[in-house]
């Protein structure tokens, strides 16, 4: 009886290994390699914008149709020394806008390695690369630890992602939404990565 019962909660315990292998191994996100493109990468500190007057700020969450409104707003505060600007906006609409200074802390000519489609990204496509001055990219991300970065591909400014930790490794990655991929990798394949 013992002998049973022993073989029987292996069985199950098997059984439980199988199930949870299978239920956890269902990654969605789907990666298609990207050759023989090349950006120009640029990266600048970004400065938190907050004028009382008017209620613009880039803390604020913006949406496309607000953009024009904001514009109108902007030609009578434009401050100096600082740049704003609208980042692409996302799948769901929602754009942001941020104020940067007009000096690079680098900028590259990079090779494009792969484009990801996540599913927690919206509709939105990742596109990898990697610096090739990965010590000045991990002074970059070390000295700016709960900040922001204003990120351009080709002089257009995609978004402003905060830097969570030091990326000694050089990779980097920028998100552009599925309907404006095109712009920037032209021979890329949608079909092939979307979910």
């Amino acid at each position: 009886m013992t002998k049973k019962i022993y073989l029987l909660a292996s069985f199950v315990s098997i059984l439980m290994v199988v199930v949870s292998t299978a239920c956890g191994n269902t990654s969605t996100t789907k990666t298609e390699k990207v050759d023989g493109i090349e950006w120009n990468v640029s990266l600048r500190n970004t400065v938190q914008f907050n004028d009382s007057l008017t209620g613009i700020s880039t803390y604020n969450i913006y949406t496309v149709a607000d953009t024009a409104s904001v514009n109108e707003k902007l030609l009578s505060i434009r401050p100096e020394n600082l740049t704003l600007d609208w980042t692409l906006p996302s799948t769901d609409g929602t754009i942001w806008l941020v104020a940067y200074e007009s000096e690079p802390i680098l900028s590259e000519k990079v090779s494009i390695t792969e484009a990801n489609s996540i599913p927690a990204y919206g509709g939105n496509i990742q596109i990898g690369f990697k610096f090739s001055n990965t010590e000045k990219w991990a002074t970059i991300t070390r000295e700016n630890i709960g900040k922001r970065l204003a990120l351009f591909v080709n002089g257009q400014l995609m978004n402003a992602p905060q830097v969570n930790n030091v990326i000694e490794s050089g990779y980097c990655s920028v998100s552009i939404p599925a309907n404006m991929v095109t712009d920037f990798l032209p021979n890329l394949d949608l079909e092939k990565i979307k979910q």
